[in-house]
């Protein structure tokens, strides 16, 4: 199962150590009777958001040369660019700064954080081991632009970048020229644009109106291929090794910064 409804799998995890964390330090048993004094769960939940500002400009700095021409896309938080150890360094100094005036709130806040923080990275990589080890490159029929069928587990030997898309879906269309372009610039990674639910003639109109020139442009008339993979949401983008065993997911529209960044860690 690559994701809950519309939500990524990695969010949801992120989602369930939040919770974690903020119950901890809800129910953290106070030693003595206190002032008046913040709520534990309140803080945790301000150390995750400083620690995702501080993420996103870090990387967004790092990155700029692929968001000078569209500014914009530096709002698109969804595009999976942060830099973690900024997100948990920002999020511990802005803790410990915090609760500077809170001595009785340092304990059960920074264990909540850190609990939090430990079942965040050990989920996180058992549900990477788990996608690469039951999710592959599915072996479904499709068909070319010229009619003909083929299996989609041909394209194992390289890594693979495969898309999930339908020309009714406007993020789908926003991203298209940004995958064209990365299409262009690694020749060394196989693109699959699999269009999900339509017939050859949309899709040859789609990509003549657009005038996008792509390889490997395939239909899966049935969405077959979201089946196998349990996607539910359009645009879709898995990354997987050249086994064919999923590394990668990215459900929604994707930034040059964004799909780069993914691409330096599947080669």
């Amino acid at each position: 199962m690559a994701s809950v409804g519309p939500v990524p799998m990695p969010v949801v995890v992120i989602l369930i150590c939040l919770l974690l964390a903020m119950g901890i330090a809800r129910l953290w048993p106070a030693r003595q009777p206190m002032p008046p004094r913040p709520s534990g769960a309140g803080q945790v939940l301000d150390m995750l958001l400083v620690g995702l500002l501080c993420g996103r400009v870090s990387f967004i700095a790092a990155n700029f040369a692929f968001y000078r021409d569209a500014p914009w896309s530096m709002l698109q938080i969804a595009d999976g660019g942060y830099h973690v150890v900024v997100v948990l360094a920002a999020a511990l100094g802005w803790g410990v700064w915090r609760l500077r005036r809170h001595p009785s709130l340092r304990v059960p806040v920074l264990c909540s954080a850190l609990a939090g923080a430990l079942v965040w990275g050990v989920g996180s990589y058992g549900l990477s081991q788990w996608q690469a080890n039951t999710l592959s490159l599915p072996a479904v029929q499709v068909v070319d632009l010229q009619g003909q069928s083929l299996d989609l587990d041909r394209f194992r030997g390289k890594p693979v970048v495969l898309n999930l898309w339908a020309s009714w879906c406007g993020p789908c269309r926003r991203e298209m020229p940004v995958l064209a372009r990365a299409q262009q610039a690694h020749p060394e990674l196989q693109f699959i644009f699999l269009n999900q639910g339509e017939g050859q003639d949309e899709v040859q109109q789609f990509l003549a109106a657009e005038q996008l020139a792509l390889r490997d442009v395939l239909l899966d008339e049935p969405a077959s291929a979201s089946t196998a993979l349990g996607v539910r949401a359009y645009p879709s983008t898995l990354f997987f090794d050249a086994q064919g065993r999923l590394q990668d997911l990215h459900l929604g529209e994707l930034t040059q910064a964004g799909l780069e960044h993914k691409l330096r860690r599947l080669r």
